[in-house]
Order: structure tokens, then C-alpha cells, then sequence
């Protein structure tokens, strides 16, 4: 193949030429491309910004090649160098050295992982140093060897870390830090089960907003293209009752904005903006807003405004660190910390709203550049719509259903995958995927208003792409050599599937600002594993559902995953025994489930198989558990069941005739009955006021803002 160059044409080839060993920065593929051309910036800025002039810049760069060549995701290949470099510049200042040569693994290294120095560093510090630099170690070193011809071998093998001796077992750190992780997560549990129907009703609510913002919006767009209204255009729209503040706006494109800030541009962009020529075309150009206020319509109270205006405001969506001052980094850390996003005591800069995904979330370059010459917060609509979107229906799947990420990711619209079936003149869905550890579909049962966001979803994608079907796409994340045909899967934007990494952004955009603390006053991020683990230990321990049945929703083999999934939480374990008798004095005895050996299993499923299941009503909602009652069908407070608002009236009459059941079976001295008709008076209650929060964003959803144009 003729090589087209003679040198790298990535922008960072200057900032690296004479910093980076010549064989590396110039080091091709097997298609005779330059590596670096084909490198993303994430994990290169922070190498320039933090590794370059560090005495191991090289080994760092080496493995970036191996890494790609491997190709390993970005963030993968940014976590590597964000655990090995702090720590080796740990190291090297303070035993003083300055050449790699100078580092011994078997005293320098052994001694910081035995905690001998900088104790304040956590156990997982320590564990993530520990396992990023041997997994390193031993990738480059089988890469020179494997991949590099034997006559060059010796070159590269000056960039190799040295493999130590030992390994997370010889320390005490590698348990301390599961144990820390382990307690943390069940704290975190425990901390947003109680909460779960309000996260999805707060989900709702910021959905409903962001899709009003948005239907102003284009209300403001047509009115700009069809009247010929000179940009910007203010305009202002009242929220619901609920809300009850008004919302103002402006309007720009591009040409208008420069016209109107001149003295921030040079000449030659001015006169392009005025002649509409160039990166200012009508075909170039696009339409952005800046949100100038929020103001109460009936009272004094401080407006609250839209929650996500401070991540745009303090300019920590995507990769926020780039090109920033200490101080800015200091600030900007110091607010992601108090929201419990990454390590405070660390020097880590998380991006928790890194989107690695085109058009999800962030704005388009020149309007994040531009952001400080406005006088209210630019951004562009459509990104964040996408992004609220998308947390919506994960906040939904995960919080119904249990399912990983990699599950969620297969849906696509294909009649393999989406199943519906009509029972007694309504309609049951269901999903197809193959779950974690398998290589065969399994169903996944999904509610009405699970297929509702879907269906959103699907609009959203046909008037992005312009078309009336969702282009295929292949799949990227995990296990994706499972997945060889591209198909039309929900999850993508952009011609492009999903990563992780985008639900994550996707989810914590939708979210941010909920204040959800543990017991030891930790801020608490939800986090799709997290909700898993929620939905695991609602049902298991406040639910009462057998436990190997929870395993099969969860399409869990191993039931002591589950069992650990569905620990009981800290406030559980606290309630009093009485308590816990009023609360589960109705149902099966979780003890004898655990125990059961698989012919048992069997035979209790076998006297599950009742009348209730996935495709039939039950009280105050619809069963989604697969085709058997777990709790005999004991339906009210089943974590099984989703909560219905069109089937209020059967809760308002279970209430009634608890009272009078309670009434009667006091009369009778039958103390066990009475426990049982105040339970179920309480699950009743509890799922009313989940019915009630459904109906309010429901009600939201019709709401259409009548903007006002303010000449």
C-alpha cells in the first residue's frame, strides 16, 4: 500500500515531535497508517497535559499503541493512564527519582502497596494502581513480542513496564477495597430503594420539561424561518402548575451571534457572518438558545429554573479539564465532589457528563466556545433532549425490569426482539436479549409505558435520521462478537450504537441534582448497577420474593450473585421485629427458598404456575413476572407488578375492605388476620401514592407551552 505521508497529520503531532521517542510517534499499522492519526484526543490531551514530560512518557505512549491496536475502547485506555500516572508521580517524588531506570518495583512499588507511605490513600487507590500497571505490563510485553519482527523486539522492549513479582493477593488492600466497595454499595442500596418510585416520577417530570423546552423550541424555529424575524428572537413560555415559574429565552444562530457580540470576533469573521459565506451558510448554520432567567409567577420564592443550567453554567459537560487553570480544575472538582461524582480525595478529574457519543448531550462547538460571551447560558436543545431521552428509558427498564446494560443495549426494532401479544383485549410486551454468561435469547418482560418510551424513542430517531425507519447500525459494547449484523437498535445516534459510557452520561444528566444521601451523609449518584441492585433487594427483601425466583428475572445462573444482590440493607436490619412481622406476616418464608435444591425448585414452581402471570390483571396493576406468581399471588406491594392509574379504584376498595376485614377479624381474636389486613391497607396506600406521582407526569405530558414572542 502507497503511503499518502510522510508524517502524522493529527493536530497533536507538533505538541509531541521531539517529546515522544521517534519510533513510537511515528509507529504504523499493518495498513501503513500512522497509529497516532487514528488516536482520539480524550486519552491524548490528557497525556500531553499530564504524561509527556514525565521520565515514563514513553512507556505510556507504547501502551496507548497497544491499547489501540487492541481496540480498546477510549475510556478504557484513559483509565489506565489516569491510575498509572498519579501514582508514579507519587513514587517518584518521594524516593527523589528522575529516570525510570531508577524504579524498583520489588521496594519503591512494594513498599507504597504495603501502605508503608502515603497512608491517606484508600485501599481501591492502591488496587486500581495495583491491577492497571500489571494488566499494562503484561499487554505491551506480549504485544513486542507477538507483534513486533524479532530484529526490532529489543528497541521497544526499553518502553516495557517491568512485571513485579507479586499480585493483589499479596496484600491486604485488594479484600479491604472489595469489602469498601461491597459496604458502599449495599449503603447506596439502601439509601434509594425507598426512593425509587419518586426517581422515576422525577425522571418523568424532567423528561416532560425538557420536551417542552424543546417543543418551544421549534415553535420559536418556524416562527424565525416563516416570518423572516431578525435573530435573536426572545421568547418566554409558563410551565405547569407544578412548576409554576416562566421560562425566558433567546433564540440565535451562529451569524446572528457574532453580529451581536463584534467585539469579541475578529473582522474576518464578522464579514463572513454578515455575507453568510463559509462556516455561516445558510447550509452550515444552525439554531442554538440562551436561557436568560426564571422568574415565579405567584409568589416571591427564588426560582428554581431547569435543574442542568449549573453543568452548562460551570461548563463541566464533556471533557471538562481540557485547557483549564488549577484554580478553574480546583473549582470545578470541588463541585463534582459535592455531588458525589468521583474521589475527593484524589486528584482525578471525573466527567460524568462525557458522553463519548456525537450529538448526546454536548453542544456543538461553537456554542460551547462561545459560552462565556452570553449573557445566559447557551446550549443546543436537540443534544440534551437525546440525552433525557435516553436516561428516561433507562431509568424505566432499569428500574421494572432489573436488566444490565448490555441487555438493554440489544433491543432493536425488529419483530425478533419486541414481542407483543394480545390477551383478553390487551396488549403484553416483551423483549428478546441474551443476557450476561449466555449465548441463547431470553425474554425480558417490559411494561405498557416501557413500550411508550419506546415508541418515543423510535420518533425521536425517524426525525433525526429524516426517514420513516431506524437505520441499521452495528453493535459496539461489550460482547459485540455476538452481535455481527447491524440492526435497528434503539440505542444509537448518529449512524453510531451506544457504549456504556453514554447511558451513564445519559442517566446522570437526567438525575443530576437529587440530593439522595446514605446513612453516613455520603451524596449517593444513581447508577444503572445500582438500580439493579435496588430493584434485587426490593424484591427479595421488602417484597418477600423467593429468592431463586429474583434470580430468573434477573437472568441470574448463580443465586449467590443474587443473594448478594439482595442483601438486606443497613434500615432494614435495623427495623424492629414487630415491624418486619406487620410487613410480611402475608407471605412466604424467605428461608425455606434460599435452601432449596433444584428438583425442589421445580416442584414450588410447578404450584406457582396459578392464574396470575405475565399476561393477566391483577389489583391495581399488571403482572410482568414470567408466566409464574412468586409470592402466590399475594399482588399487592409485588415488586412484579406495575402500578396502573387506570386501575385506582381497585386500591381505593382494597383500603375499604381491609378496615372492614381488620374489623371483623378483631371481633374474632384472630390477631395473625389482622396483621395481615393492615398490611394490606399499607401496601395499598404505598402503591396510591405511586399511582398518584404517574398521574401528575402523565398529566404533564399534555401540557404544550404557548410561547410569547417579546419584541
Amino acid at each position: 500500500m502507497v503511503v499518502a505521508t510522510l508524517k502524522p497529520q493529527s493536530p497533536f503531532y507538533e505538541q509531541l515531535l521531539g517529546k515522544v521517542d521517534e519510533k513510537l510517534l511515528h509507529f504504523r499499522d499493518a495498513r501503513e497508517y500512522f497509529v497516532l492519526d487514528k488516536m482520539n484526543e480524550e486519552y491524548l490531551k490528557y497525556y500531553i497535559n499530564k504524561v509527556v514530560d514525565k521520565p515514563w512518557n514513553n512507556h505510556m505512549f507504547l501502551a496507548i499503541i497497544v491499547y489501540f491496536e487492541k481496540n480498546t475502547d477510549v475510556r478504557t485506555i484513559y483509565k489506565v493512564l489516569a491510575d498509572i500516572n498519579p501514582r508514579l508521580c507519587n513514587l517518584f517524588k518521594y524516593f527523589h527519582l528522575t529516570k525510570m531506570k531508577e524504579l524498583n518495583i520489588e521496594t519503591h512499588m512494594y513498599q507504597y502497596f504495603k501502605g508503608s507511605f502515603f497512608k491517606e490513600h484508600s485501599d481501591n487507590m492502591r488496587s486500581r494502581f495495583l491491577s492497571s500497571y500489571r494488566s499494562c505490563s503484561y499487554a505491551t510485553k506480549k504485544w513486542v513480542s507477538t507483534k513486533i519482527p524479532e530484529e526490532q523486539q529489543y528497541y521497544f522492549e526499553q518502553f516495557l513496564f517491568q512485571m513485579p513479582s507479586y499480585d493483589s493477593r499479596d496484600f491486604t488492600f485488594t479484600k479491604s477495597a472489595k469489602e469498601q466497595a461491597r459496604n458502599t454499595r449495599k449503603s447506596e442500596t439502601d439509601a434509594i430503594v425507598p426512593l425509587l418510585p419518586q426517581i422515576r416520577a422525577e425522571g418523568h417530570f424532567r423528561w416532560n420539561q425538557i420536551t417542552r423546552l424543546r417543543d418551544a423550541y421549534l415553535k420559536a424555529c418556524e416562527q424565525a424561518k416563516t416570518l423572516n424575524e431578525i435573530l435573536p428572537l426572545d421568547y418566554y413560555y409558563d410551565e405547569p402548575e407544578r412548576v409554576g415559574e416562566r421560562f425566558y429565552f433567546r433564540l440565535w444562530d451562529r451569524s446572528s451571534f457574532v453580529l451581536n457580540h463584534q467585539q469579541h470576533f475578529k473582522s474576518a469573521t464578522i464579514k463572513s457572518a454578515i455575507n453568510r459565506t463559509s462556516y455561516y451558510s445558510e447550509e452550515n448554520n444552525h439554531y442554538f438558545v440562551e436561557f436568560i432567567k426564571a422568574e415565579r409567577l405567584k409568589d416571591d420564592e427564588e426560582a428554581e429554573g431547569l435543574w442542568f443550567t449549573e453543568l452548562f453554567e460551570n461548563k463541566l459537560i464533556g471533557t471538562w479539564f481540557q485547557n483549564s487553570c488549577d484554580d478553574e480544575l480546583k473549582q470545578k472538582r470541588d463541585f463534582l465532589f459535592s455531588w458525589g461524582y468521583g474521589e475527593a480525595n484524589s486528584n482525578s478529574n471525573p466527567v460524568p457528563f462525557e458522553s463519548n457519543h456525537k450529538g448526546i448531550l454536548t453542544s456543538s462547538k461553537f456554542v460551547s466556545l462561545h459560552q462565556d460571551k452570553a449573557e445566559g447560558i447557551l446550549f443546543d436543545v436537540e443534544p440534551i433532549y437525546a440525552a433525557a431521552t435516553f436516561g428516561l428509558l433507562t431509568l424505566d427498564i432499569c428500574t421494572t425490569t432489573g436488566a444490565r446494560i448490555n441487555e438493554f443495549l440489544q433491543i432493536s426494532y425488529t419483530s425478533e426482539c419486541i414481542k407483543t401479544v394480545k390477551v383478553d383485549n390487551k396488549y403484553r410486551y416483551f423483549f428478546y436479549a441474551i443476557p450476561k454468561g449466555r449465548d441463547e435469547l431470553e425474554a425480558f418482560y417490559i411494561s405498557k409505558q416501557t413500550m411508550e418510551i419506546l415508541q418515543s424513542v423510535r420518533l425521536m430517531l425517524q426525525t433525526h435520521y429524516n426517514t420513516d425507519k431506524i437505520p441499521s447500525v452495528k453493535y459496539r459494547d461489550e460482547r459485540k462478537h455476538l452481535f455481527p449484523d447491524a440492526k435497528p437498535y434503539f440505542f444509537q445516534y448518529h449512524n453510531q450504537a451506544f457504549h456504556k459510557f453514554t447511558i451513564w452520561a445519559s442517566l446522570r444528566f437526567l438525575l443530576h441534582g437529587q440530593h439522595i444521601e446514605t446513612q453516613e451523609g455520603k451524596v449517593v449518584v444513581v447508577k444503572t448497577h445500582l438500580l439493579r441492585h435496588a430493584f434485587a433487594t426490593e424484591a427479595v427483601q421488602r417484597q418477600k420474593l423467593p429468592i431463586d425466583i429474583v434470580a430468573k428475572i434477573l437472568h441470574q445462573r448463580d443465586i449467590g450473585v443474587t443473594g448478594y444482590y439482595s442483601e438486606p440493607t443497613p434500615s432494614q436490619i435495623a427495623q424492629s421485629v414487630s415491624d418486619l412481622h406487620d410487613v410480611i406476616s402475608d407471605y412466604i418464608d424467605i428461608d425455606e427458598a434460599v435452601l432449596r435444591d433444584p428438583e425442589e425448585l421445580e416442584k414450588e414452581l410447578e404450584e406457582y404456575k396459578e392464574k396470575v402471570g405475565v399476561f393477566n390483571n391483577v389489583i391495581g396493576g399488571t403482572c410482568v413476572t414470567d408466566h409464574v406468581c412468586p409470592i402466590k399471588m399475594a399482588c399487592l406491594g409485588c415488586q412484579a407488578k406495575i402500578p396502573e392509574p387506570e386501575k385506582k379504584h381497585e386500591l381505593l376498595e382494597v383500603i375499604e375492605l381491609s378496615k372492614d376485614m381488620e374489623k371483623r377479624f378483631s371481633a374474632m381474636g384472630l390477631t395473625v388476620e389482622v396483621k395481615k389486613a393492615k398490611a394490606m391497607r399499607k401496601h395499598a396506600r404505598t402503591e396510591l401514592k405511586e399511582i398518584e406521582l404517574i398521574e401528575k407526569y402523565r398529566e404533564e405530558q399534555k401540557y404544550e407551552p404557548d410561547i410569547q414572542i417579546k419584541k
